[in-house]
């Protein structure tokens, strides 16, 4: 009896001495990635002939937006795949194309673009079905909930460093490559899979209207701070201070239920806000301050979309149902950016109206939301 229950206990630690080895290494390939996806992404023109001449915030935008394209349009094709083949192999294939996206580089813009869109494929191959392969290890142990907040903490942690590292990284691209290529068989091979997640239903997801209405609302509030993120970059300090406010999203969602308000209303209310005061842009005195309330306002609204689907779709559909409404939100919020950016070169004060006018317009879509919670 003794000898079956030490094997009981040796078997429950090995399981999570497990767990954790698939969580760590998942973080390391997340920081791969996603330094290609938002840091390169945002100092394409750094790294080419062209980063002397001045550009427009269009031309900083469209590097940005042509990687959320390329998010947006593997989305599915990564869950179709997942469901035949399993977690691993897009995560495989994601960290495959990162490599490849990282060592390869060039002074000709269009192929500059197309390494910004399979810097997006490997993101949209990698996310969902990681987030799953978690999701199998950690669900075991009940524990589901705390590894969401433990890699919610390192995406956002891992986004906000991309910002100030993206320059100087720049310069190892070829070993952050190689690096990826080298990652790819370790994940195929060495994390198993502890609860097999491969049919993701999909579907259930998209046939629910009030996901897709979100996405949409989302969409604009989305595609403004990463569009705005990326034509910061270049004046670090104040990138940082739009993203940084992203850090305190964990804590928040770790205490979620602790926050008794109408979310929805609270959707509503903190995209109006977030249109309303993206006008004050104008004023180059105080846009660092201007642009740390904005990114906590981003963050808000953030964490209310997050605690909506938690609410919304049982614990085994949260992933999927996050996937469904990023892929929405990033091939609209790609559009947004690049209309953004348009208008700021074109009309100047004016556009930083009209882009508050149209998040203000996006945030009437949570009123006729059927939910409540």
């Amino acid at each position: 009896m003794g000898f079956n229950n030490k094997s009981i206990e040796e078997l429950g630690l090995g399981v999570m001495r497990r767990a954790y080895y698939v969580l760590g290494i998942s973080i390391v390939g997340l920081f791969l990635v996603m330094i290609n996806w938002v840091g390169l992404s945002s100092v394409m023109y750094y790294i080419m002939t062209i980063k002397r001449v001045v550009l427009g915030m269009t031309y900083y935008v469209i590097p940005m937006a042509t990687a959320m394209v390329g998010f947006a349009i593997t989305q599915l094709p990564s869950t179709m795949l997942l469901n035949r083949a399993g977690n691993r192999v897009p995560i495989f294939l994601g960290l495959l194309l990162n490599g490849v996206s990282m060592m390869v580089t060039t002074d000709n813009y269009y192929t500059a673009l197309l390494l910004r869109f399979l810097a997006g494929m490997s993101m949209g191959l990698y996310l969902l079905p990681t987030m799953l392969l978690l999701v199998g290890w950690w669900s075991i142990r009940n524990m589901t909930r705390w590894v969401q907040v433990l890699y919610l903490m390192a995406f956002t942690t891992i986004f906000v460093a991309s910002i100030p590292l993206a320059k100087p990284l720049s310069a190892f691209s070829l070993y952050l490559g190689l690096a990826s290529l080298a990652l790819s068989p370790i994940l195929l091979f060495t994390a198993k899979d502890a609860v097999i997640i491969k049919k993701a239903p999909i579907m259930a997801v998209m046939n629910n209207p009030d996901v897709l209405l979100m996405g949409i609302a989302f969409s604009a509030p989305w595609g403004f701070y990463l569009s705005l993120a990326s034509a910061l970059n270049e004046t670090t300090n104040t990138a940082l201070a739009l993203t940084t406010p992203l850090l305190v999203i964990p804590v928040l969602y770790r205490f979620r239920h602790a926050l008794r308000l109408n979310r929805i209303k609270a959707l509503h209310y903190s995209t109006l806000a977030l249109g309303a005061l993206t006008p004050a842009l104008i004023y180059a005195p105080t846009r660092e301050l201007t642009l740390a309330i904005l990114g906590l306002i981003f963050a808000l609204i953030t964490l209310l979309i997050l605690g909506v689907i938690n609410e919304l779709v049982n614990p085994l559909l949260t992933v999927q149902t996050i996937s469904y409404l990023l892929t929405i939100s990033s091939i609209l919020g790609s559009m947004i950016g690049i209309a953004m950016g348009y208008t700021v070169d074109h009309l100047g004060p004016a556009g930083w109206v009209i882009t508050g006018g149209l998040i203000m317009a996006s945030s009437i879509i949570y009123r006729v939301l059927k939910i409540t919670l």
